[in-house]
């Protein structure tokens, strides 16, 4: 099973023997658990109003989802999981119970951050993500690692998405350099929080298989439209 999506849970996905032991690159952007209202009227544009999310972002548990991450990747596969700096700690024990070492704390720089009570506050302009190894006895060794600058920075520069196919959708440029250093063409990269699928289309446009789950149908038939864009785009390129 490769290039394809379910409409399902994560948890259900991760531990329902779809897979098993053929993950490469684990590269994901879950739940933050951040939405809240505010009042964020008054001071910019009325379509970024609430960091209300939906009900997904408020009661998500940080930790469940990884413990099935054993099960379904390969010896010294690359892991890569976004989230809010509040979370960072949990998924990092859950990672260590998981036999995946944390190896670097990445950064998301944003040059357009939202700039929620900036007159009282340090505007919250960066995302962050861990990058980890797994390995089934806790040592990991040979990895894939495909350098493509002088120096590899964990500092990653970036914009808030205004062209949203979903609230919190990534910069598919940092999604497509992830994917290029940390798997090999022809790899099985696994997104079990599909979204928008940016993760799927950076895939497609690079050479790698993919894999995916996303509970919420809208953003699957999302997903299948700008999968099928990438498939044109990537037919027109070879004629």
């Amino acid at each position: 099973m490769e290039n394809t999506i379910l409409n399902c849970d994560a948890v259900k996905f991760l531990g329902g023997g779809y897979i098993s032991k053929q993950v490469d690159l684990l590269l994901t952007d879950p739940p933050y658990n951040v939405s809240r209202e505010n009042n964020f009227q008054t001071m910019w544009s009325a379509a970024r109003v609430w960091m209300d999310f939906g009900e997904w972002d408020k009661w998500f548990n940080q930790k469940e989802w990884i413990r099935y991450l054993p099960l379904i990747l390969k010896e010294n596969a690359n892991v890569v999981i976004f989230n809010a700096w509040e979370n960072l700690k949990d998924i990092k024990d859950a990672c260590y119970e998981s036999n995946i070492t944390i190896k670097r704390c990445l950064v998301l720089n944003k040059s357009n951050p939202a700039p929620f009570n900036r007159d009282r506050m340090f505007v919250n302009d960066v995302e962050f993500a861990l990058w980890g190894i797994y390995n089934s006895k806790n040592k990991p060794t040979k990895r894939t690692f495909n350098r493509k600058n002088p120096v590899e920075k964990c500092v990653f520069d970036t914009t808030v998405q205004s062209s949203k196919l979903h609230p919190t959708m990534k910069d598919i440029k940092v999604i497509k350099h992830l994917v290029e250093l940390l798997s090999n063409e022809w790899d099985l990269v696994l997104d079990p929080f599909m979204w928008s699928w940016t993760t799927a289309v950076a895939c497609k446009e690079l050479w790698r298989r993919f894999i995916g789950s996303e509970i919420d149908p809208k953003y699957v038939e999302i997903a299948n439209r700008r999968l099928e864009e990438t498939e044109f785009i990537q037919q027109q390129r070879l004629f």
